[in-house]
């Protein structure tokens, strides 16, 4: 695997905040030989209360440029970032969802800052 298509994911895996986790997979492509078959995933376990909640995102990514000379080797990188933000985004819609789920019937009063 090419350095900074390694180094992007080490990244990524290595930016954490409280409670979460994330994990990358990797495995041979069972297409090319040579690429890559890359498992993101993202997750956090949370107690509200008396309920244990768990919100669990993952994406995966076959690599086309890491052996191929024709296929310029940055489109792994563009695809990556995309998958990174589309699965951030998708983890932070689920985990809304989770909190609007548990706190619906709760009666909850905002004062302003």
């Amino acid at each position: 695997m090419r350095q900074d298509l390694k180094h992007r994911l080490v990244t990524w895996k290595s930016d954490v905040h409280a409670g979460e986790v994330k994990k990358v997979f990797v495995t041979e492509s069972p297409v090319k030989k040579g690429e890559y078959l890359i498992k993101l995933e993202k997750s956090m376990n949370r107690s509200f209360g008396q309920s244990n909640k768990e919100v669990k995102v993952s994406k995966k990514y076959l690599t086309a440029g890491q052996v191929d000379a024709q296929v310029d080797p940055a489109t792994d990188m563009y695809h990556i970032n995309r998958i990174i933000d589309s699965l951030d985004r998708e983890f932070n819609d689920q985990f809304d969802a989770t909190i609007n789920e548990t706190f619906k019937d709760e009666v909850v009063r905002y004062s302003e800052i």
